[in-house]
């Protein structure tokens, strides 16, 4: 059985609950939560979202609070540490299987003690607490420091030492973006988690078949693969005729790949 998802990130600046009633009512059963403020990790939340019927299957960790994660200050550090426990919670309670992060941008290899190990102890700390729940820490390819190539992400997962928690994501815009083939990437990383949206130019995030990628050839490259099929597109193609374009959305996925 597929399991299609769509992400809550695609219907900003909707409230998140209201985002998953719509992602429902257009034949989703599960979605990818991208949570926008810091009551969208709390207990009523939860509560809200899982009387909307659909399962959050990942959550992404908040572009709004990355730099909770990805910051060198101890004060700062110690309030994303704080975060990161409540969203591990937040998916806890949502019986969600992934949460997603980017790779950190090194700097100056000079200031590597100083600057950057303190963002990669944080992430560590995430994906200890996230292995101690179950939790699958995805780590997303990046056309932006480590991760632009299948190669580069398989290297930087295995730069923390084989965490059992850390696992590769392949969104095939960012593949795009980085100049990489997103099916040969998906061959090559074999991904626990996927971001699935169309490239087209400059135009990126595109909704799923809307662009130039060659999807029979994704969907060629993802036999065996038994996780979510997310959709990740951007929000500026869904401001206007929202529930049609979910509804098309989930057309094009269910068609391609099959009923769930």
């Amino acid at each position: 059985m597929k399991k299609y998802a769509f992400s809550t990130a695609a219907l900003y600046p909707l409230d998140s609950v209201e985002s998953l009633k719509l992602i429902g009512e257009a034949g989703f059963k599960y979605a990818e939560l991208m949570p926008q403020c810091f009551s969208d990790v709390s207990d009523e939340f939860a509560s809200r979202a899982l009387d909307t019927g659909v399962k959050v299957s990942s959550i992404h960790y908040p572009l709004a609070m990355f730099a909770m994660l990805y910051t060198s200050h101890p004060g700062m550090s110690k309030d994303g540490r704080e975060f990161g426990r409540r969203l591990v919670n937040l998916a806890e309670k949502l019986g969600t299987e992934v949460i997603v992060i980017h790779p950190h941008i090194p700097g100056d290899p000079k200031n590597k003690e100083l600057l950057e190990q303190p963002v990669i102890d944080n992430m560590k700390y995430l994906a200890d607490i996230c292995l101690e729940k179950g939790i699958t820490l995805g780590m997303e390819n990046s056309p932006k420091g480590p991760g632009k190539t299948a190669s580069e992400l398989l290297d930087y997962i295995a730069s923390f030492n084989g965490h059992p928690a850390i696992k590769p994501v392949v969104d095939t815009t960012e593949a795009c973006e980085a100049f990489q083939d997103p099916g040969e990437f998906i061959k090559t990383v074999k991904p626990a988690h996927l971001h699935l949206s169309d490239h087209k130019g400059e135009v990126k995030h595109l909704p799923a078949g809307e662009g130039e990628l060659d999807w029979n050839y994704i969907k060629s490259t993802l036999d065996g693969y038994t996780g979510y099929y997310t959709l990740e597109p951007s929000y500026r193609f869904y401001l206007e005729d929202t529930k049609d374009k979910l509804k098309k959305s989930y057309q094009f996925i269910s068609e391609l790949f099959g009923d769930q």
